[in-house]
């Protein structure tokens, strides 16, 4: 799924405040950008037809009412789907081999890989 810029810097603040938000908690949660109204709820429902983002409810703000939101996929569940996505087969050795070398991993993420992988030659053996 094809995500603009905007689009994902909005999942990005609504993965990192891991809450329910109105338009105007997004704004505040994200100083640095400067989304308006018209084109902050232009984004948010695109991101509701794609099934990204779903409506939560309504909060007082202000003198008036707010319309919240909330993601409908983890990050990590949308990452997965991005890598799924792609037309050929994924070089599962190259993309490790990035990620280890451009990520920021310590010694429990290796531990971890190393668990993975002893688990899937277990899988692989046991076939």
């Amino acid at each position: 799924m094809y995500l603009t810029q905007s689009e994902m810097e909005i999942m990005h603040a609504f993965w990192q405040e891991d809450r329910s938000m109105s338009l105007n908690d997004l704004i505040l949660a994200s100083p640095d950008r400067c989304w308006k109204d018209r084109s902050g709820f232009s984004i948010i429902n695109s991101l509701i037809t794609k099934g990204l983002l779903k409506e939560d409810g309504y909060v007082h703000s202000g003198k008036t009412i707010a319309r919240t939101f909330s993601p409908v996929i983890s990050y990590t569940d949308f990452m997965i789907g991005q890598l799924n996505s792609f037309e050929g087969k994924i070089e599962v050795p190259q993309l490790v081999s990035h990620l280890l070398g451009e990520g920021d991993v310590d010694a429990r993420d290796i531990k971890e890989l190393d668990r993975m992988i002893s688990d899937k030659k277990k899988e692989l053996k046991d076939k």
